[in-house]
């Protein structure tokens, strides 16, 4: 465990591997360990598209419990552990492949041999540095909104904003990746006044359900994420994160036997090949995981809604309907007919139990009828896209994968398969799990799908 360069074989490669514990500076704290590979018995790195703040566990040999002989930590919040993981033989930029994040240890638990101490091991759970800042409560009387800079009404985004740099400091937004939003905090009620038990992190989530953005007359709702390349949080409308599908293609997945020869267009479900950097003989799928949204989904989720708000000047209730029929179509504008497939346009793959087509599910705010109506759309929206279709697979390491990007899957072969349907195309991808154990590195990567092939509407599937 002594410190040495942090270079290691892992997959058959040579990886810059840093795991480093800090413990507070002070009295008998700011000492460190940098743990060699192989005190490293496991680690795992969950990065989410739907949460902005990393959380891990990682868990390392402690013999004669060496690591409290050689760091004081105290639990108040000060003990550190960083993480730094990349292929020192990739020459693609080193922002881009670095797997690198500052922890807080929120947690520690030990395995400790009752015949052997030579055998004792410690696991941290870790949270990333900034949510462990975040969830410090927010002073009491504080306010945002009401009128915003310059008595103007202030935008959900630009109140965010406001939070982060309170409590981060200036420089943790990427400006030219951030969004505002069309909801704004401007007559009752003028501000937003956080419950006495809310952290920032609580009132950061309240306000991304109240955030959206009008998008070809579609309202969407806007993820906040936080892009390890920049070190920098970005706040995007789904609707152009999808717009932007070709860009954001990391690679390509392929199933099937090889051929000499690919047959591309031979399979109508296959995406278009628009030029993936990828070596699709390396990226095999050996197996799939695929997931289609059953009926408790459907009727949870799928639903239409009953819209009300409150008139103040004229003391009445405002009600509106909302149904899944009067969105589907911009929907699939936004979310399906961005992407193209070898035999045509794909087919919107929307699972509504027709049923329960009169049963509509109440939606209440006390906004403005107009934002009301905006946000339960975008939920909606948000509901149609991310809890359609579903993939998990595993493959070996890659510190470049990334939730909020897609990839697509082929076939090689020109055998087709009802199956085709589904599997093959564009996925998003909206979970990564970096997982390392011993001298593996492999990633779990989690997706969804909005579509399905174009033979689909021949087959009677919509």
């Amino acid at each position: 465990m002594a410190k040495e360069e942090p270079i290691f074989p892992i997959n058959g490669t040579d990886f810059f591997c840093k795991f480093k514990l800090t413990g507070p500076s002070g009295d008998e704290g700011g000492k460190e360990i940098q743990f060699s590979k192989s005190a490293i018995v496991g680690f795992e790195l969950d990065e989410n598209f739907f949460e902005p703040f990393i959380s891990a566990q990682v868990t390392v040999n402690n013999p004669y419990d060496f690591v409290e002989n050689n760091v004081f930590t105290r639990g108040d919040g000060r003990d550190k552990f960083t993480i730094e993981l990349y292929n020192t033989e990739d020459k693609r930029p080193k922002e881009e492949i670095n797997l690198k994040y500052n922890f807080v240890i929120a947690n520690e638990y030990n395995s400790v041999s009752k015949t052997d101490r030579t055998n004792n091991l410690k696991t941290y759970t870790l949270i990333e540095e900034n949510y462990f800042k975040l969830n410090e409560e927010i002073p009491y009387g504080k306010r945002y909104g009401g009128g915003g800079r310059g008595g103007t009404a202030v935008a959900i985004g630009d109140i965010i904003i406001e939070i982060l740099e309170e409590v981060l400091g200036p420089g943790c937004i990427d400006e030219d990746n951030w969004e505002p939003g069309d909801m704004v905090i401007d007559n009752f009620p003028e501000y937003i006044i956080p419950p006495i038990s809310f952290r920032y992190s609580d009132l950061i989530k309240y306000l991304l359900r109240l955030y959206y953005f009008i998008d070809g007359g579609l309202a969407c709702q806007g993820m906040l994420t936080y892009d390890r390349s920049t070190e920098k949080f970005q706040l995007r409308p789904i609707s152009k994160i999808f717009a932007d599908n070709t860009k954001l293609t990391q690679e390509a997945f392929g199933i099937g036997d090889l051929t000499d020869e690919e047959n591309e267009g031979v399979v109508a479900a296959n995406p278009v090949d628009q030029g993936i950097p990828t070596n699709k003989y390396t990226n095999t799928l050996s197996y799939t995981n695929l997931t289609t949204p059953m009926v408790t989904w459907s009727n949870e989720f799928f639903t239409n809604y009953s819209i009300a708000t409150t008139n103040r000047e004229l003391g009445i209730e405002v009600k509106e309907l909302m149904t899944i029929s009067d969105v589907k179509d911009k929907w699939a504008k936004s979310f399906v007919e961005v992407f193209k497939c070898v035999g045509g346009v794909p087919v919107p793959f929307l699972p509504i139990n027709e049923a329960k087509s009169n049963i509509f599910k109440p939606f209440i705010l006390p906004y403005k009828k107009e934002h009301v109506r905006n946000i339960a759309e975008a939920q909606m929206v948000s509901n149609m896209t991310f809890l359609n279709l579903q993939l998990s697979l595993d493959n070996i390491g890659d510190t470049i994968r990334k939730p909020g990007k897609f990839i697509d899957i082929f076939k090689r072969n020109d055998k087709v398969e009802i199956v085709d349907d589904k599997l093959l195309g564009r996925w998003f991808v909206t979970k990564v799990k970096h997982v390392f154990q011993r001298d593996r590195y492999s990633n779990v990567i989690s997706c969804i799908k909005t579509c399905v092939g174009p033979d689909a509407e021949r087959r009677g599937i919509e």
